[in-house]
């Protein structure tokens, strides 16, 4: 343990810079992750304050330090040594920071990290109210950080790219039909799908994904606590991550857009009748592709999905039911329903969407089988532990 209780300037600069030199001299002989496993620090709020004046020149050496211990106990600092401290790793280290605390002397810290936690307790409120989150127990910050960050962070994330995939598909389903029409800025969609596709078509997947998806329970997330650098590490979305979104996109737009396009090549099907296809056919390839991303089913899943393809068609069996020429647009009178009653039309749903999702659930497939990340590798071990179990080992009875 490195101990700093300094009581001048030139005292903290010599204890850093021999603690320093001993670092330096035990990597040639130890194991560097060995010992960080059991080096701390100790610091007070006298020695802060020379290290944190910027004349001192020490805060770079005695970050150096800090982060070649496994923890920093600061003892005896002051509310603004407790935020100024949080400033400097924020801007020297550039790195997330998270503040507790339980009292008052905790709110200028809270307030200067990323992310503030307060708890509620006999020292007031006034942490409470500055915190983004409240706890009322310091045993609940574990599924915090632990089970809830971790879903947080997956989340949004697995979210975001959804929202990208989904966007590009359709757009890329416009600009394809460019090529048939001169770059004349015409489309095949009727004006109302635009708008309404990613209004209503499409908003309810991708709220289900980042609001009640969990990728891992949470019993193994908090049982096997490294699975945390997930989202400290930001794994969830590398800048791969988006190019391979966008790539699927592309693929499933030419699927989509040119399986209808030689299915109605030698018909004299109309261009509303031709939107409405790939249209509907985007809408479930989109759908299936988003099913795919979702780890843990429940009932509000399931629901999104059903509400996103029953709003789909009701709202075109109302608009082309009674919209012969409506807010000054082209007439798509009567158009779903000879959609709907064309075998032509299903086969096309059903062919593109098959051959769409295709390369994706094959790239999942093999990603889970030969290269695995922590989670899955979590996951398809617990599969195999309950496959060997017996049913009598597996029985549990309550009395």
């Amino acid at each position: 343990m490195f101990s700093l209780t300094a009581r001048s300037r030139d005292a903290a600069e010599s204890a850093i810079n021999f603690y320093l030199a001993d670092l330096d001299t035990s990597k040639s002989i130890y194991d560097t992750h060995t010992r960080l496993k059991t080096r701390a620090l100790v610091v007070d709020g006298k020695t802060l304050t020379f290290i944190l004046d910027l004349r001192s020149k020490l805060i770079r050496p005695f970050l150096k330090l800090a982060k070649s211990c496994a923890s920093v106990l600061c003892c005896r600092s002051t509310p603004l040594q407790k935020a100024y401290l949080v400033k400097v790793v924020k801007e020297e280290l550039r790195l997330c920071t998270l503040a507790i605390g339980d009292g008052a002397n905790d709110v200028s810290m809270i307030q200067m990290a990323d992310v503030g936690v307060g708890i509620s307790g006999q020292e007031g409120m006034q942490a409470v109210m500055a915190a983004d989150f409240t706890l009322s127990r310091f045993r609940y910050l574990e599924p915090l950080l632990l089970a809830h960050g971790y879903w947080c962070y997956d989340r949004l994330s697995r979210m975001i790219l959804y929202f990208f995939y989904k966007n590009a598909a359709f757009v890329f389903l416009i600009f394809w039909y460019q090529l048939y029409c001169g770059f004349s800025g015409s489309v095949m969609m009727d004006q109302m799908y635009l708008m309404l596709y990613n209004l209503i078509f499409t908003s309810l997947p991708p709220l289900a994904i980042g609001v009640y998806d969990k990728r891992v329970p949470e019993d193994f997330l908090l049982q096997n606590c490294y699975l945390y650098k997930h989202g400290r590490l930001g794994l969830a979305y590398k800048p791969h991550d988006f190019w391979i979104v966008l790539s699927d996109s592309l693929y499933q737009s030419l699927v989509v857009f040119f399986i209808a396009l030689f299915a109605y090549a030698e018909s004299d099907v109309g261009i509303w009748e031709f939107g409405a296809t790939i249209t509907a056919t985007c809408l479930y390839t989109n759908l299936v592709h988003g099913a795919l991303e979702i780890r843990s089913w429940t009932v509000l899943h399931a629901l999104s999905i059903t509400i996103s393809l029953g709003s789909f068609y009701a709202f075109s069996v109302i608009y082309n039911a009674t919209c012969v020429n409506c807010f000054g647009l082209p007439s798509t009178y009567w158009v779903i329903f000879r959609c709907l009653g064309s075998l032509v039309h299903w086969l096309v749903i059903l062919i593109s969407t098959l051959v769409a999702v295709l390369p994706r659930l094959l790239f999942t497939a093999i990603k889970n089988s030969l290269f695995p990340d922590d989670s899955a590798t979590v996951l398809l071990q617990r599969k195999k532990n309950r496959s060997r179990e017996s049913p009598i080992m597996g029985l549990r009875i309550k009395l």
